[in-house]
């Protein structure tokens, strides 16, 4: 994915208005190839078989290790529920570490939209996830 990311950022480097915005630019590209990409595939596949994997690294204390287990199965599961315009906004933040303007210009939507689509993912995401 980010192969093809690359590629099509040196094949259309010429169309760059801003070079000063290239980082966003090539996010913007990756973001969308990713989200048709996961359109095309069965998600339910897909994010079964990656948690998979991720459940069966050995952990030293077993019992912090399952209820950390729990605890993040229900918290993907919930955001998996979240509308896709808060979802995005969401992991492009805090699983990309992006700055909201980062995400402003991946998602080509104004920068205080990115904020109020972040609290009120996380907002949505406390209010399931209370114990």
């Amino acid at each position: 994915m980010a192969q093809d990311a690359f590629l099509r950022a040196y094949r259309k480097y010429a169309r760059l208005r801003d070079p000063g915005k290239f980082r966003a630019w090539v996010s913007r590209i990756a973001f969308r190839l990713a989200l048709n990409r996961r359109r095309g595939r069965r998600r339910q596949l897909v994010r079964d078989a990656t948690w998979h994997t991720e459940r069966t690294n050995p952990v030293a204390d077993g019992a912090r290790a399952a209820t950390d287990r729990i605890f993040l199965d229900q918290l993907r599961a919930e955001i998996e529920r979240l509308p896709e315009k808060l979802r995005a906004a969401l992991l492009l933040s805090a699983v990309e570490g992006m700055e909201a303007r980062e995400v402003a210009a991946v998602l080509e939507i104004p920068v205080g939209t990115v904020r109020s689509r972040l609290h009120l993912a996380r907002k949505r995401l406390l209010e399931v996830m209370k114990p």
